[in-house]
């Protein structure tokens, strides 16, 4: 198998309309943000398909095939679209396309076809730009170049072939967590037990109904193995030629959560995880001012101005959305004692007080993670951890302050700075009062947190230039017409210690950081054999923070969930090659 690429299917019962494209996201960005190129193959949603066939039934008793295969692949087409703009809101780097695009050909009838051949090198090249590609299923284009559908759950064979074609793993998503001897909704006396693994004809008799018979008998044809999961489940059920293997399904009851903040981050939060009732059950919410919350949809009685009030509640993991580092840091550290496992947001209580919240959770065997306090949905901690193990790092780089970002964009239009600043406010990028971002002391905060994860050991020093009227003419002054401005944070190591700075610097076009716009961040690491990584996404915003606190989230609520790291270093886009 080529490391490091996995295909996630979803079909229409996991994606049954817009509000099901959340959920979605989470499943990608969770394989995503361990270092996975991810190729998402997807259905119509919900019913789609049928009101589409039964539109062409009210024109025509028997609707000419070719018409009728552009017609049905319509809803395969919308629901990539949107699942494309679900990830952008979300920060995610993806990227939508037509199987035309990647030469997917298919032969037989229009409306029942078999894919035969497929643009390996494209795919690889989508890949290594962009690592997620988001793909609909269900059709082809035949040696004519006219359209071709799979046939009826046509979208299984898609991900089976798309997945036998690069090597990758392929992960069939359902509305069951796997196959089961026996439908588990029917199973009244006792659990129904569910595959571990099974063989290719056991499939066809077993998951009939759930699995395209075709991607099936494709996936016997060449040796091949697919997984059917339940979307953000740990475990699935394997078929390939595999012995047979039934387990006791497990069933996790739902992580009871508390959310300190109820503000930008926090209502996203807690939108997310009320439309997750399987897997998670908010108990309370911390908040200033009930009055202030009438309208966020919150029941009521969750909502406690006073910290004595959570004292009877019995979390199983709190939420930090709490700006600044108190109370965080008293709220924070009074759970952690208590061997209460900790997600947080903040990026002041992680910089100034981390050191001492993780030896606090070190000796009560708690979990404290915070994915989401540097770089928003960009994997920046992650693509670090796995870096650190496997080598040295000598450097790191990064735009990590989204609001200076969109800022030097505009006063790149010759706006004035402060017209900037008012524009990054009137979007939501700015606060009200700007200085922590214009001072620099929040990309400082992020780098210090970065800096730990990357050398191990504190920032030693660090030099901070603000951006201001100043510092921005003097730069202008100097600028060359192919350059751009980017406040950046760099860290180094340097003999046995490790120095960062965060200044306005200015970067040829072709550079990457120059490519960074707006409020996306981008991390580049320089390893110790001058190799670089990068990585990017939206930095910050609702969305791409709370898919970050989510997807730590999905790690706490079964110790198993988290996806394996990618086993491929090099599936990270080198710097060097664009």
């Amino acid at each position: 198998m080529t490391s490091g690429i996995i295909v996630l299917k979803f079909g229409s019962s996991v994606l049954r309309n817009r509000a099901d494209l959340p959920t979605a996201v989470h499943e990608i960005y969770r394989w995503y943000r361990v270092g996975w190129r991810v190729v998402a193959v997807v259905s119509a949603m919900g019913d789609t398909t049928e009101a589409l066939l039964d539109e062409a039934r009210d024109l025509a008793l028997t609707p000419e095939p070719n018409a009728t295969a552009e017609l049905l692949a319509t809803g395969e087409r919308h629901c990539a679209a949107l699942m494309g703009i679900a990830l952008d809101r979300s920060g995610v780097r993806s990227r939508v396309i037509d199987p035309r695009e990647i030469g997917l050909l298919a032969i037989g009838s229009a409306l029942d076809s078999e894919p035969v051949a497929v643009d390996h090198e494209r795919l690889h090249t989508l890949l290594d730009d962009c690592g997620v590609l988001v793909v609909p299923g269900f059709f082809g284009y035949g040696e004519n170049g006219r359209l071709q559908l799979l046939g009826r759950g046509g979208s299984d064979l898609s991900a089976a072939y798309l997945a036998n074609a690069l090597g990758a793993r392929c992960r069939l998503i359902k509305d069951v967590d796997g196959v089961y001897e026996c439908d588990p909704a029917l199973a009244e006396s006792a659990p129904s037990r569910r595959f571990a693994s099974l063989g290719y004809t056991e499939a066809l008799e077993c998951a009939g109904q759930l699995i395209q018979s075709k991607a099936v008998r494709f996936l016997e044809r060449h040796s091949a193995s697919a997984e059917v999961a339940g979307i953000v489940r740990s475990h699935e059920s394997a078929i390939g030629r595999f012995d047979r293997e039934l387990v006791q399904a497990a069933r996790h009851p739902p992580l009871a959560v508390l959310i300190l903040g109820l503000g930008t981050v926090g209502l996203g939060v807690y939108q997310r995880l009320a439309a997750l009732p399987d897997h998670f059950r908010v108990i309370g919410v911390l908040v200033r001012e009930r009055a202030k919350h009438s309208s966020d949809a919150v029941p009521p009685q969750l909502l406690h101005e006073s910290q004595d009030a959570l004292t009877g509640l019995r979390p199983d993991v709190v939420v930090d959305a709490l700006p600044g580092l108190q109370p965080s840091q008293s709220l924070v550290r009074y759970y952690l004692s208590h061997g209460v496992n900790v997600v947080s947001a903040n990026k002041v209580l992680i910089a100034e007080a981390g050191l001492d919240l993780s030896a606090i959770a070190s000796r009560t065997a708690a979990r404290l993670r915070y994915s989401a306090a540097v770089g928003g949905s960009t994997p920046m901690l992650e693509t670090l951890r796995r870096e650190a193990t496997h080598g040295g790092i000598r450097s790191i780089a990064g735009v990590l302050n989204g609001t200076c970002n969109y800022i030097l964009d505009r006063c790149a239009e010759e706006l004035l700075l402060n017209e900037a600043v008012r524009a990054a406010q009137a979007c939501g990028f700015a606060e009200a009062d700007p200085s922590e971002d214009l001072s620099g002391r929040d990309a400082g905060r992020k780098l210090q947190i970065l800096a730990r994860q990357a050398f191990g050991q504190e920032l030693c020093a660090l030099e901070i230039e603000p951006l201001n009227t100043a510092t921005l003419m003097h730069r202008q002054t100097a600028l060359a017409s192919n350059e751009k401005l980017r406040v950046i944070a760099r860290a180094w190591k340097l003999d046995s210690k490790v120095f960062g700075q965060v200044q306005l610097e200015s970067v040829a076009l072709d550079d990457p950081f120059a490519n960074t716009c707006d409020e996306w961040n981008q991390l580049v690491i320089t390893r110790d054999n001058a190799e670089q990584i990068a990585v990017s996404g939206r930095g910050a915003g609702r969305w791409p923070t709370t898919e970050a606190v989510l997807a730590d989230l999905f790690e706490l609520c079964d110790p198993t969930s988290s996806p394996a790291p990618s086993p491929a270093r090099e599936r990270e886009a080198s710097v060097a090659s664009g």
